[in-house]
């Protein structure tokens, strides 16, 4: 199952005006659903941080990381809990935008 079909199957669904913004391709996984998360970071940070698009970006990126949450307690028992916040915390470090 691709991200994008995952994404679609939720119970609730995501709104057409931001579903444009999760477009991650590939198999869901936690890895890949983190790497959609960080390429959304990415974007936010090499952008114009006041940007409407690196708001969308930062939604996407929040988006990403809880359904990264979502599929390790669905798929590990929530195992995989600790691993993701800690990646979250040593990775993703705010930067001053102004």
């Amino acid at each position: 199952m691709t991200i994008a079909e995952w994404i679609d199957g939720r119970d609730r669904p995501v709104p057409a005006a931001f579903r444009l913004f999760l477009n991650a391709e590939g198999p869901v996984s936690l890895a890949n659903l983190l790497a959609a998360a960080s390429r959304q970071m990415h974007a936010y940070a090499d952008g114009d941080m006041r940007s409407r698009n690196a708001g969308f970006a930062l939604l996407a990126a929040d988006a990403y990381l809880t359904y990264a949450c979502l599929w390790a307690v669905r798929e590990s028992g929530g195992t995989a809990l600790t691993d993701i916040t800690e990646r979250i915390a040593r990775e993703w470090t705010p930067r001053n935008p102004g």
